[in-house]
Order: structure tokens, then sequence, then C-alpha cells
């Protein structure tokens, strides 16, 4: 022991001569007290300093136990602070109370675009995130509080009403003293996550809290850490795209400012603001870039939206470093978001999502099983973890006001069985509400369409609370117009919990679009798209039975194939003309069927979440793939008719830098060019417009994506068909408003087809597609809210003769649920 402790005391020996003092503290904004990153920090007179992480602290050595440091911050007055290396000091800067507006005449070359083109040429270098293989863990907290709206301070020195003074003081002083003793909200998380360039990871949630809740899965993918790289030529947010600050060109579109240097060793960074320059019109950015000279690598930054949302906002702070001398990387990451049309009682809320990298290896040996599979994985056993994990995970020990949110929340939530509440948002995206051991089937509930009008009903399955590998479920359902009952069951097995891997046997009595197309998969319950069933008024009803085997291939690739006997009758007066022989001719409206049905989706680099109860996608940037076939087989399951039909459908969006969002469907399908008229194509018109509607004048029409606006429903027939539809939505780029923010776009449908036989068909009305269609139109969105006008004009030599019968005038809607 003496041994030891003498050489302890011999190491220290060198540095006596020259103690050094730590002083350590946290700064905050002298208003809000929120906690000020990237703040820098130095000894009044000195040269190089620190700078302030994530949560405002800092530690900085100082040669002598009084110093005065110096603060200063971008947008805030620079303070001068007397300290001592004693308790944590606490500095609170105050924002600048005016801001002198920055104008764009700068010196013939701006010295901040140098350092940008530096910055954007070490990308593949300096970005860790996305040019370098990567595993890391994380733990990330996340509160929800508010503070006052300074919009609704009451004076109450104005108000004579004596007791209306009194009501809103004890209103105000009970929400402050809720807001002092806890928060609304909060929710920890830990992952863990793998990655290999260019886009294959995988981040597993190990642990999850939420207050209130005893099942956090519906909340599950606020547990991943994947974020934006300030490197990106776009970068997202909140599902909308912004040109990034170090995009090809970006110094023609922002306005870059030096606005200090810092000083750190051998190395200086540059504190670089950024905004849209003015008289520019497209999505951009504004924030700080602290740009490190060692390799001209992004040190930390500052971004959020240059126009905010009134109804929700975020902004971002990431702070990098160098990893074990290799490349820099993230190790904090911040996340304010702010609701700034939400008002309680005279405050506002706002949410603060922080994230702290650990155990970091970058450059590291991933194998590809590591990231094989869906991008985020959680199992409901596995997060719920003691107190003694977290302990080990929190960079610091939860706050007074933290545990008496869980303490307080959680009996809240446990009194009013917020679970339950839950199931229902839940509900929305999943098209199954959970009631008890059995989910009730959404779809299956209410809907509308030109066949049946209304149709009420119900569908019920059973759910994990029965069996984790098999689902048993039933619908029926009733049309008012078409005054018939359907109902259908089905039995689902699932042998591998957790994976896209299922055997469906099914029996159904329902009614199906004649001549429509549709393809597996999962459906939204509402899309822009779905207005088009105001239009289908020609259906068949059908008796159906078979099986489907439904499996998925690596992330990308999905297959269903099953076998089925169906029974399809047309009773709207279809008759078929089924030759024979020379001399028999039998004309037909129904159908029997036996045969092999098959489909498949793929969609490259698929993002996938593998929750407790389900696997959902999370979207990819590439196109997406559908086929859909089926081919009858005659004597088959005591089928008589041989027949088949071969469907195909690819759908990309593609995000243009300045230009807005283009999305691109690309449809086609070819069938037995003998094959009765539910078996063709109907081409998808939506105009409910005729001669006696033209004289009586135009009714309201409701436009549907994807469709043709100006061709009637049913006008065309085809046995083959290929149809091409362009949307392209300039969003806010050429109209900023304040508050009024409507989206203008361009839309433009064609098609070709064609119809072997028509005289085999009789009944109903339909003509040859002998030309292209071709029409176009102009739509502006969010006029009221959700809603919006299109005008489309059909051109080309499909035209009619009256001018006006070619224009279909339309209401627009956007949602999807």
């Amino acid at each position: 022991m003496r041994t030891t402790t003498f050489r302890i005391l011999l190491a220290l020996l060198p540095f006596t001569g020259n103690a050094q003092s730590i002083i350590q503290g946290r700064v905050v904004d002298e208003a809000t007290k929120e906690a000020l990153a990237f703040v820098h920090v130095l000894p009044a007179g000195a040269q190089q300093g620190v700078t302030s992480d994530i949560d405002g602290r800092f530690a900085i050595q100082v040669p002598e136990q009084a110093v005065t440091l110096r603060f200063s911050y971008v947008g805030y007055a620079a303070l001068e602070v007397q300290a001592t290396s004693g308790s944590p000091l606490i500095v609170a800067m105050r924002r600048n109370a005016v801001e002198l507006a920055a104008v764009d005449i700068l010196p013939t070359e701006n010295p901040a675009h140098r350092i940008i083109d530096k910055c954007r040429a070490g990308r593949k270098l300096n970005d860790g995130m996305r040019e370098r293989s990567y595993r890391y863990m994380s733990y990330s907290k996340t509160i929800f509080t508010a503070e006052m709206d300074t919009a609704m301070v009451v004076d109450t020195t104005m108000v004579t009403d004596t007791a209306q003074v009194a009501e809103v003081d004890s209103s105000d002083l009970e929400m402050r003293q809720f807001l002092e003793s806890q928060y609304f909200f909060l929710m920890e998380s830990a992952t863990r996550k793998s990655f290999i360039p260019p886009a294959a990871e995988k981040e597993e949630v190990l642990a999850m809290r939420v207050s209130g809740l005893k099942d956090p899965s519906f909340l599950a993918l606020a547990a991943q850490t994947k974020t934006f790289s300030i490197y990106e030529p776009q970068i997202s947010i909140s599902e909308k795209f912004y040109m990034g600050p170090l995009a090809p060109g970006s110094t023609k579109k922002y306005l870059f400012l030096i606005q200090d240097t810092l000083y750190q060793g051998a190395d200086s960074v540059f504190v670089i603001s950024y905004k849209p320059r003015r008289g520019t019109k497209f999505n951009g950015l504004v924030g700080l870039l602290y740009i490190n000279t060692n390799g001209y690598a992004v040190q930390n930054v500052t971004a959020e939206a240059a126009e905010r949302d009134a109804a929700a906002s975020i902004r971002f702070q990431q702070l990098h470093e160098r990893v074990d001398g290799k490349a820099w990387f993230p190790v904090q990451l911040n996340a304010f978001i702010y609701l700034d049309n939400a008002v309680i009682n005279g405050y506002v809320p706002y949410g603060v999502t922080r994230t702290y990298l650990k155990d970091i290896e970058v450059d590291a040996n991933v194998e590809r099983k590591e990231v094989r599979g869906p991008e985020l994985v959680m199992d409901r056993m596995s997060v719920r973890q003691d107190e003694a994990y977290w302990a080990g995970l929190r960079t610091d020990s939860l706050d007074a006001k933290a545990l008496k949110t869980y303490h307080v929340i959680d009996s809240l939530g446990a009194e009013v069985d917020l679970d339950r509440k839950v199931k229902w948002l839940s509900a929305l995206a999943t098209g199954r509400l959970p009631i008890g051991p059995v989910d009730l089937l959404l779809d299956k509930v209410m809907r509308y369409n030109g066949y049946e009008g209304f149709r009420l009903g119900a569908g019920f399955a059973t759910n994990d609370r029965v069996t984790r590998y098999a689902s048993v479920g039933g619908y029926a359902g009733y049309g008012f117009r078409d005054k018939n009952w359907k109902y259908g069951g089905f039995l689902v097995v699932k042998p591998w919990y957790g994976r896209d891997l299922s055997l469906k046997v099914f029996h159904e009595l329902d009614v199906l679009e004649s001549g429509g197309v549709a393809f597996e998969g999962p459906r939204p319950l509402l899309t822009n798209e779905s207005t088009r069933w105001l239009y289908v008024d020609r259906m068949d009803h059908y008796e159906r039975s078979g099986a489907q085997f439904a499996f998925r291939v690596g992330s990308a690739l999905r297959f269903w194939a099953g076998a089925e006997r169906e029974v399809r009758e047309n009773r709207l007066g279809y008759q078929y003309v089924d030759r024979r022989s020379e001399a028999v001719t039998l004309l037909r409206d129904r159908f029997t069927t036996g045969g092999f049905t098959f489909g498949m989706r793929f969609a490259f680099r698929e993002r996938m979440a593998r929750l407790p109860d389900r696997e959902i996608s999370l979207g990819t940037r590439w196109p997406i793939l559908l086929i859909s076939a089926f081919r009858s087989v005659d004597g088959m399951f005591g089928g008589e008719l041989e027949t088949w039909r071969l469907n195909a459908a690819i759908d990309k969006t593609f995000h243009l830098r300045l230009v807005g969002d283009l999305s691109v469907r690309l449809m086609g399908g070819i069938a037995d060019r003998n094959a009765p008229y539910p078996y063709l194509y109907n081409l998808r018109g939506t105009n409910a417009f005729d001669q006696q509607q033209h004289e009586a004048g135009r009714k309201l029409l409701v436009a549907a994506d994807n469709t043709f606006q100006t061709m009637r429903p049913n006008e065309y027939l085809a046995d083959r068909y290929m149809a091409l539809h362009l949307r392209h939505s300039f969003g806010t780029l050429l109209v900023k408003g304040k508050h009024f923010k409507p989206r203008p776009g361009l839309v433009y449908n064609a098609a070709i087809g064609e119809l072997a036989h028509p005289e085999l068909h009789r009944g109903l009305s339909f003509a040859a597609m002998g030309v292209p269609y071709l029409e176009g139109g102009v739509v502006v969105d969010g006029l009221f809210s959700t809603l919006g006008v299109g005008a489309y004009y059909r051109h080309g030599a499909g035209m009619f003769e009256d001018t006006l019968d070619n224009f279909a005038f339309k209401l627009t809607a956007s949602f999807a649920f």
C-alpha cells in the first residue's frame, strides 16, 4: 500500500508546480431556461477555450481558481462572469433584443463560401453516418412541458372584474405549479444499432419506458435514433424535404456569414450562419454550422425550417466528435418540437428529445447477417427492464420532476386505462382496433361506392391474446343500394411469430369491381385515391373459396401464391357471347373458375420495422413494383372457364430539389382476348358527367389520384392497356403567405389500349380505345385546410367536339390513414 501511494505521489510531482483548476457549469437561456448548446467559453483575454455540449454543460481548465470567463453565442449578448472552481455555475445568457436584418450585400468574394466548398469536398471522408460502417448504443429521453405564451399574457391591472382576475390568477398559478413540479410526458429508450454503407442498417430497441403506458410498443418508432446528415443534398424533416446547406450550388441559394472563429488546440472552428437568400423560393433551413479546420468537417450543427410551421415545427442540434481519430461522428443529438397552435391555460407545449450515443465503433467489422431483416426491431418482452438497467444507461440520474412525472402519469394512466385508449390511435394505422381477445376490422364497418351505396357491417379477428400463431375472423355487411348481404370468414396461420410468413384459407360471398385491378399487400383506410370508389358503379357478385401462402424474401421482396375456386355473376344485364360452335351460341352472365393466383411486391431497400404485433413499412426512396396474376384451368375445382390475366404497376415519388415533388405511377395489364368483361380492364375513369347533367348544370365532383379525371366511368373497355399518371406539386415554393399557403401543381394522364373482340360483350355500354387518351390539369391544394380545386382538360384525338365536354372541374382532398 505504501509503495502504491509513493508511486502516485511521484507521478503527480511534475504537475504540482503548474496546478490547474477546472471550472464547470451550464449555460441556459435567461428567459426560457433552455440549455444553450455550442456556447463558446474562454478566459477573458485568451484565444482558446471550450464549447458547451448539447446539454449546455462545459468544463474548462484555468490557471487560477478565480478567473473571468467570457461567454459568446450567435444571437445572444456576450457575457463575462467572475468564476471560481467551487460549485458548478449556472450562466444565463440574454437573447439580443434587436437583431439587425442581415443584408445580402457582400464583398466580391464571400470568405464563408471557400469554407463551405472545402467542407462539401470532404463529405465522403468526414460523413461518418453515411460513408462508414459503425455500431453504437444509444440512450434517449423525451419530455413534453410548456412555457407561457407571451401573446396570451393577461394584464390584470386592466381588468375591473375582481372575480375574473382571481380566476385568471388561480388557473395560471395552478398550471405554473404543475409545470414546476413535473412534465406532461416522459419517455426513455435504449437501442443498439449497426450500419453498413450505403444503406444496410438495423436498430434494436433494448428498453423503453413511457409515462402512463404499460405497453410502450405504440411509440416504438419514436425510439429510432436515425437522423439526417447535414452533408446530404436533400434533408428530410417530418416527411418534408429541404435543400441542405452543403448541397451542390447551395452558395447561390443560401446566405452564409462567418459569425465567429474559435480556437481549439492547433485547429480553428468557423461558426457560420446560414439562411435562404432574400428573393429565393425553395424549402430551406436556417441555423449554424461549426466547421473544424481539421479536415474541414462539420463539428456542430443547428438546423430548423426557415419557414416555421405554426402547427408543429422541429429544431435540431448535433454535436460531432472525432472518434478514435478515424472520422467525425455525432455523439449527442437534440430535437425540439414546438406546437405553437396548441395553447393550454395560456401555456404553449413543446417537447425536447435528447439522445446520447455510446460505445461508438467507426469502421467496425459489421457482418451482413447483423443488418439483415427489418431496420427497426422491437420485442414486447425485451423492452421491460428494471431500474438498475436504466441507471446504467442514463448520463444523469432522473431529477425530481422526472420521478414525479412517472409516478403521477403512471397512476393516472392506470386509472383511466390509457393503454386501451391509445389502441384507438393505433387502429388508424393498422385498420384493426383491439377489443379484448379480438380486433375490430375497421374497413368492414362502413364504406361507400357507386354500386352498393352505403354499406354497413362489422368484421372481427382474434389477436395475440388468443394465440400468436393463428387468427380466426369473419365479417358481414349490407349494401343499401344493391340490397344484398355480404359475408366471409378466414383462418390465418403464422408458424413463425414476428416474421412475414403466413398461410390463409378463406371463403367469401361479396362483390368485386368489374374490370378493376387490385394488388396484394396492406391497404390504408383512406388515401387520395379512395374517392375513386364514388364512381365505381359496375360490380360483380362472387362466391370464392381458396388458400393463399405469403412470405418475404429479404426486406425488399414479398410473394403471395394461392389457389381458389370462384363463381362470379353480373346482375346489371351484361351478357357474354360464348360461341360453342357455328350453330350454338350461349349468352352468359355467370362464370365458374378454378385456378391459381400470384402476387409480388418489390421495394428495393425498403425500410421495415418489426413491432411486437406486426411488421410495417417505413418507406423507400426507390420505385415500388407491384405484380398480380391469375390463371384459371378448365376442370380445376369444377371450373368451366379457362382464362388468364396479368397486371403490373410501378410507383415512385421524386423529390426534386428546388422544384417540388413529382409522383409517377405507371400501370399496365394484359388479359385473355376472349375473356368476359369482369376479367378485362375498365381504365378507371372518374368523370361522372353525361348530356343530361350538361343541360341541367354540372354537379360537384371530387378528384381521385391516379385516375382519369375527364374520362367517364366505364367509358372504355380493354384487354390490354398501359396508363401513365403524373402529378407534380410545387408545394409552397411559388406562394409563400404567412397564413395562406396554397400548393399549386400540375397533373398529366395518358393511356393506350385495345379490345380485340368487342362483339363478345353485350348489355353494357363501352367503347374500344382506338387512339391514345390524353388529359392535363392544374390543381391548387390547401386552399381550405385539406381541400383544394382542380381543372382538367381532355385533348388529342380522343377529345369531344363540344369544348365544354372536355373539361372537368373538381374538388381535391389531401388525406391518408
